[in-house]
């Protein structure tokens, strides 16, 4: 079972985020999957795992951090 958002990470308009608008999305998706693992929906906290990795690369990588 998929959550209902979208992938957040394949998303064009993330390429183009500033670097606090990312981060924010970061934070949301780290609390998404923090909230999803606490309601014991492993699946979905799996995928915000995932997406919060991806996420984080593309900040490291357009920022190099």
């Amino acid at each position: 079972m998929e959550p209902d958002t979208p992938n957040l990470a394949a998303d064009p308009v993330v390429q183009y985020m500033t670097k606090p608008q990312l981060e924010k999305t970061i934070e949301r998706t780290k609390k998404l999957m923090q909230e999803a693992a606490k309601k014991l929906e492993f699946m979905d906290a799996a995928h915000y795992r995932d997406e919060l990795i991806k996420l984080q690369d593309i900040l490291k990588e357009k920022w190099r951090q």
